[in-house]
């Protein structure tokens, strides 16, 4: 599953690193249009967890050849969600304006998202169908195609881009364009796989329309959650912008070195999303406690281990980065605040997967929006703009949501009332 999502990120990452010869405002075009692109794509990958959590469902009930219904409707309303944004991403120039983009990189960002999104119907669709893969078991299939469509993407890209193997240079619709044709031919690879699965499972017991309405109800709380969780983040960065270069400089390089930690922390939450479907699935309560248990000690376990590091070599990470010393001496203090940060991270996105497997996804995106919105852009605002605390005081908000979050998710685990229709049920782990 890690190998997977980091396939599908570093699509864009590789858009972003091949246009860099073409330009500051070539790269920071195709970066602003990459962003707007993302919060888009943020409320279909949170929606298709629906058809993940439903997947695993059916896979644990015995109801296999249901599972593949729910992929076809994800799939369905991933084409629908992809013409839209194909529809709304013909010019987005009066977006591009209205957030304050500099000229210069307009048209770069303009001419990105335009090409970009003539993949989107493929792009939603395949996501229906990687989480469908996960949700059956099958997380080697989505990371091959994942593989092989980097190195096409990149192939593509630095052909289109630049004009190479006999193909027109088209700068940054090039990037555009080879992201598209590889997100088709993705979503092809796929169908096929996913067509084999579904055939040999058998037919459906469940109607299209009766699975619509199901993946949505899992899937549109998660949606709406990323969404709003990125429009936080993005409303702290603008926040965090405002106390200068330094504070902001620092706090990029703090966040961009924690990534590394957090897409192991994600895989495992995702897993922990699937096996607790699927032993809920089952009747088995006890399974999933103990998956449960498991994913908590790996994650926070791996986690904790980078906090360590961080906290130890904040300073050297920072210098990489940069030589500016000021830079260098605040991004050292939020290293410190990273390494307590990254195990109560760990515990809100285990949990987070655990009870989205329990189809508790409506509680889970409640609790996080509400409290990232309250305790990181509030902290920004309050700790770090108005006491002028800087970058760390903004960060302490992390702490406080890490924290918040942390012990709800816990409660609603060990205590919730979805526990109530497995009450009773006396069934051995595996």
């Amino acid at each position: 599953m890690m190998v997977g999502m980091l396939g599908q990120t570093a699509l864009g990452l590789c858009d972003t690193k091949l246009v860099g010869a073409l330009g500051a405002a070539a790269l920071g075009g195709v970066g602003m249009g990459a962003m707007l692109l993302s919060l888009c794509y943020a409320m279909v990958t949170g929606l298709m967890r629906g058809v993940k959590v439903r997947a695993a469902y059916a896979v644990g009930e015995g109801r296999p050849g249901d599972a593949g219904r729910y992929a076809q409707a994800g799939a369905t309303l991933g084409v629908a969600f992809g013409v839209v944004m194909w529809a709304a991403s013909r010019d987005v120039t009066p977006v591009l304006h209205l957030i304050g983009l500099e000229a210069s990189m307009v048209p770069y960002a303009r001419d990105f998202v335009a090409a970009r999104s003539w993949g989107a119907v493929a792009a939603c669709a395949a996501t229906a169908l990687f989480q469908y893969l996960q949700g059956v078991g099958d997380a080697r299939t989505p990371m091959r195609v994942g593989i092989v469509a980097n190195v096409l993407n990149a192939l593509l890209a630095w052909s289109l881009i630049y004009g190479h193997l006999g193909l027109p240079a088209l700068g940054v619709r090039g990037a555009g364009y080879a992201t598209s044709v590889t997100e088709v031919l993705e979503l092809v690879a796929l169908t096929v796989a996913v067509g084999r699965r579904a055939r040999a499972a058998g037919p459906a017991t469940i109607a299209l329309r009766s699975a619509l309405r199901r993946v949505t109800s899992v899937g549109l709380p998660t949606g709406l959650q990323f969404v709003f969780e990125t429009l936080a983040s993005t409303t702290f960065l603008a926040i965090l912008g405002t106390l200068g270069a330094t504070q902001l400089a620092a706090h990029q390089i703090t966040m961009s070195s924690m990534r590394a930690s957090f897409l192991p922390g994600v895989a495992v939450a995702e897993a922990a999303s699937v096996l607790v479907a699927q032993s809920l699935g089952e009747r088995r309560l006890a399974e999933a406690d103990r998956v449960t248990r498991v994913a908590l000690v790996w994650g926070v376990g791996f986690m904790t281990l980078c906090g360590v590091a961080f906290a130890v070599s904040g300073a050297a990470v920072a210098g990489a980065f940069t030589d500016d010393g000021a830079v260098v001496q605040v991004a050292r203090r939020l290293f410190l605040v990273a390494a307590v940060f990254q195990a109560l991270d760990a515990v809100a996105l285990i949990l987070g997967g655990a009870l989205r497997g329990a189809k508790e996804a409506r509680w889970v995106a409640t609790v996080g929006v509400t409290l990232s919105w309250l305790c990181v852009p509030g902290a920004a605002f309050v700790l770090g703009k108005l006491l002028g605390w800087g970058a760390l005081g903004a960060w302490l908000g992390y702490l406080v949501e890490g924290t918040l979050v942390s012990a709800l998710l816990w409660w609603r685990w060990s205590r919730g009332v979805w526990r109530a229709t497995f009450t009773g049920i006396t069934i051995a782990a595996r």
